[in-house]
């Protein structure tokens, strides 16, 4: 099996472990799977595979990015696909011209790549939970205060399917003005 790959934005261990500990008091049983927090993150870009060998080529040019650190705030929570029986429960950010524009210059970096980067709209969130597990609907209120945070880098992820650790950093970015 081909590794794949994404770029993303790695949730700050404080806050990754709130949104854990939220998810708790939640008591779900609705879902497969449930995002630990050390791999809690906000996808940017996904890539998936690489079938030209560009990954180390497409990691240097990431280094080209320049962006000055900002702040971004989770600011509740959402679902994909029909609310009662979700595929995806997911802490929602709050909306940033910053994160914006951070992702479609890494959108436009890929680019030059022949490596087929995911083309759907960019929805900036959290997965607490996947894959619906059947059953009764959703009955549970799951509200979520205000949860802000610095991005001051960002991340090259290779998947694991079957690691402890599901998203590995291949290299990380800081932000820094340009």
């Amino acid at each position: 099996m081909q590794a794949h790959y994404f770029i993303g934005i790695a949730i700050p261990e404080p806050v990754a472990r709130k949104l854990a500990e939220k998810r708790t008091q939640w008591k779900m049983r609705s879902h497969k799977k449930y995002t630990k927090p050390e791999d809690m993150h906000i996808t940017l870009l996904f890539i998936g595979d690489d079938p030209h060998g560009e990954i180390g080529d497409a990691a240097k040019a990431l280094e080209e990015i320049r962006h000055a650190p900002f702040n971004l705030t989770l600011d509740g929570v959402k679902t994909f696909g029909n609310p009662a029986t979700p595929r995806i429960v997911y802490a929602s950010v709050a909306d940033s011209r910053e994160l914006a524009e951070l992702q479609s210059d890494i959108r436009e970096k890929m680019l030059q790549f022949d490596m087929n980067p995911d083309q759907k709209r960019f929805v900036p969130h959290v997965t607490l939970a996947g894959k619906w597990a059947g059953g009764d609907p959703i009955d549970v209120r799951m509200e979520l205060e205000p949860l802000s945070f610095q991005v001051t880098e960002f991340s090259l992820f290779r998947i694991d399917p079957i690691g402890e650790r599901k998203y590995i950093p291949v290299s990380t970015y800081q932000l820094r003005e340009g």
